[in-house]
């Protein structure tokens, strides 16, 4: 389905879906959609991020297919998901090629190639299969300055596509009659986005709500653990100069272990439901973005791990260029993959906090 046919069908089913208001109060989607007589485009891109895909509308719908309405809000807002990814995205003349299954493995394996062949020209074509041991043993296989520059440069790139994409959002979901952020729109939009509040209708705790909301959290500090592994690690070598491979009960090894143990866990029970889900209510073009990005993530978990494991060995070497490249990849195509999706849903979160906060309490006072 094009993006303007889709645009068409979700104002479509949004008209049934708010005439018949079964689903009222099942999460903040819901009560967002109920404050909207019409739909534009920019509202649609609201209620799809903000949307957690825990599917219990459609499993509740009276009006799916095969009734002639055919509502599926599960699969509408997927589609209208990664349409806003590809439309926000800056630079966004790369969308269609890098928000892609294959988009992400072509990069990385450029990147593991780059890895490679800098090892080489750097250190000479015996360093990336030889046994390195000790302090610095890492760079003896690709310099610290390549890496230094290489990773700082893929940082302002997937930062910066993230902060144009981001800007770009808000100024569309951001209606003017809401007035400026609050700190209290920051305090409740952060509070929701951390304990992925509306993962499942609230006040129902099915299993499998739970479990995807134990998942993602696993996936999400398990990345976060990653990245402050990383920058004490910088604070180690640059501050304290003390050069990686660390020992193993060091700060830097613990984190990143518990880290990578969390996003292998995370990811791989993400993709095993995914399996097991309904097929009806999922957008093609978003399962493959969502299993993509999952895919890479565990690909980046496990090379990791193996790094750690074997960093002792001959193969060391070669199994750092792969973790490299798979991480290069990730950081290359972040700005236009699955990535972005806590960027907009954080954002369309802040903007439920401010309806909560005017519309919502000015309709407390009504009655």
């Amino acid at each position: 389905m094009s993006s303007n046919d889709l645009v068409t069908e979700g104002k479509r089913q949004l008209r049934v879906c708010n005439a018949c208001r079964y689903c009222e109060g099942y999460c903040a989607v819901w009560r967002a959609v109920e404050r909207h007589r019409e739909f534009s485009d920019k509202d649609l891109a609201y209620f799809a991020n903000l949307c957690h895909d825990c599917r219990d509308c459609y499993f509740a719908c009276p009006f799916t297919a095969p009734h002639e309405f055919a509502i599926n809000p599960p699969k509408l807002f997927s589609g209208l998901r990664v349409e806003s990814y590809r439309k926000y995205a800056w630079p966004n003349g790369w969308t269609r090629l890098l928000g892609r299954r294959r988009g992400f493995w072509r990069v990385a394996i450029l990147a593991m190639l780059f890895m490679v062949v800098s090892s080489i020209v750097t250190n000479g074509v015996d360093r990336i299969f030889r046994h390195h041991v000790g302090p610095g043993a890492f760079y003896k296989v690709i310099s610290e300055p390549a890496l230094e520059i290489g990773f700082g440069v893929l940082g302002v790139w997937f930062v910066g596509g993230w902060l144009f994409g981001a800007i770009r959002f808000w100024r569309d979901i951001k209606p003017s009659n809401l007035g400026p952020v609050t700190r209290k729109d920051l305090i409740k939009a952060t509070s929701d986005a951390l304990k992925l509040r509306y993962l499942g209708r609230e006040g129902l705790e099915e299993e499998r709500a739970v479990n995807r909301r134990w998942l993602h959290h696993l996936v999400a500090y398990g990345f976060i653990l990653d990245f402050i592994s990383t920058a004490l690690g910088a604070f180690y070598s640059h501050v304290l100069h003390v050069q990686a491979p660390y020992p193993i009960d060091n700060p830097v090894v613990i984190l990143g272990v518990l880290g990578g143990i969390g996003i292998i866990v995370g990811t791989a029970g993400l993709l095993y439901g995914k399996s097991k889900t309904e097929r009806a209510a999922a957008d093609e073009n978003s399962e493959e973005s969502g299993s993509a990005f999952s895919v890479s993530l565990l690909t980046i978990g496990v090379t990791g791990m193996l790094v750690l494991l074997l960093r002792n060995t001959a193969a060391m070497g070669v199994v750092l260029a792969i973790h490299l490249g798979t991480v290069a990849s990730l950081f290359f195509t972040a700005p236009y993959s699955k990535f972005v999706h806590f960027v907009y849903r954080y954002l369309a979160l802040l903007r439920y906090a401010q309806e909560e906060r005017t519309v919502g309490s000015a309709t407390k006072r009504e009655h």
